[in-house]
C-alpha cells in the first residue's frame, strides 16, 4: 500500500514558515514549498527497507524506480545509507566514490553533525563532487519510509504532482539535484536509516539547485505534527 503525503507551505519568516506547516499538515495540503521548489513526500508501508526488496535486492542493486510498474526507467541510483543497527552502532554503506564525509547533517540544535542518528527531523547538506547533488532521499522508520524528491514550483508540474488524480512516473522524472534537504520520520518514530540517490557526472559537475534551509521552528513543527497523509496510488 502506498500513501501519498505530501504538504504545502510558504516560506516567508521563521514564524510564519513554521504556523503554515502547522495548518497545512493539519488540513492534509498536498504539496511543500520550498523557496522556488516543492518538495513531494510520500510514505510507503511495505514493511520492509527501500533496498531490500522494495527499489531492489540488496544495497548495491538498489535504484529509484516506478516499482508498481514494470520496464519503467531508473531515475537514480543508491549514493549511500547512513543507519544504526539494533544496539545504536553506526552501520554505513556507500557506492565508490562516495563516502561518509560527503555528508553532514544538523540535528538536535548541532550543525556540521557526521551522522543523523535516531533524530526523527533534521537537515542534511551534500558536499562531495562526483554527483551533481542527490535527487532523492529515504527516511526509514519501523516498517515504513518515506521518499522525497524536490521538483521546480511552476503550475505544469503542480498539475502533474498536485492533480486530483493518482500519481506518476511524470512526477518522479520532474525531480532535480539538490545539495541540502530536510526530512521527517514515519509517523515522528525514531529514525532507522537515512539513504540517498543520485546520477554521477558525465564529467564535470555543473551548478546545483540550491535549497533555502529550514529554520529550526520549522523542524520544531514538522516534530510535533508528525506525518498526515492521503491515500493514493502509483499509477502510469
Amino acid at each position: 500500500m502506498v500513501i501519498i503525503m505530501l504538504s504545502k507551505n510558504i516560506f516567508s519568516t521563521a514564524l510564519l514558515f513554521g504556523l503554515s506547516l502547522f495548518t497545512s499538515y493539519a488540513a492534509n495540503a498536498s504539496l511543500t514549498t520550498v523557496g522556488d521548489l516543492i518538495q513531494v513526500s510520500i510514505l510507503i508501508t511495505e514493511d520492509n527497507n527501500d533496498c531490500s526488496g522494495y527499489f531492489g535486492q540488496g544495497f548495491d542493486n538498489c535504484e529509484i524506480t516506478h516499482v508498481p510498474s514494470p520496464n519503467t526507467p531508473i531515475f537514480a541510483e543508491i549514493m549511500g545509507k547512513f543507519g544504526l543497527d539494533d544496539n545504536g552502532n553506526i552501520e554505513n554503506a556507500f557506492v565508490a566514490p562516495s563516502q561518509a564525509s560527503d555528508w553532514n547533517f544538523d540535528v538536535n540544535n548541532q550543525t556540521n553533525e557526521m551522522h543523523p542518528g535516531d533524530n526523527e527531523t533534521g537537515q542534511w547538506h551534500y558536499t562531495g563532487t562526483e554527483y551533481p547533488g542527490v535527487s532523492y532521499w529515504v527516511t526509514k522508520a519501523s516498517n515504513d519510509f518515506i521518499l522525497h524528491w524536490m521538483i521546480a514550483d511552476n503550475s505544469d508540474n503542480r498539475a502533474t504532482c498536485a492533480s486530483s488524480g493518482e500519481f506518476s512516473i511524470n512526477c518522479l522524472s520532474l525531480a532535480v539535484s539538490v545539495t541540502t534537504g530536510a526530512w521527517t520520520t514515519p509517523l515522528n518514530k525514531e529514525l532507522s536509516h537515512i539513504s540517498f540517490y543520485g546520477n554521477k557526472c558525465d564529467n564535470n559537475c555543473g551548478p546545483t539547485t540550491n535549497v533555502p534551509e529550514p529554520t529550526s521552528i520549522a523542524l520544531f513543527a514538522l516534530a510535533l505534527l508528525g506525518i498526515t497523509a492521503r491515500r493514493k496510488k502509483f499509477t502510469l
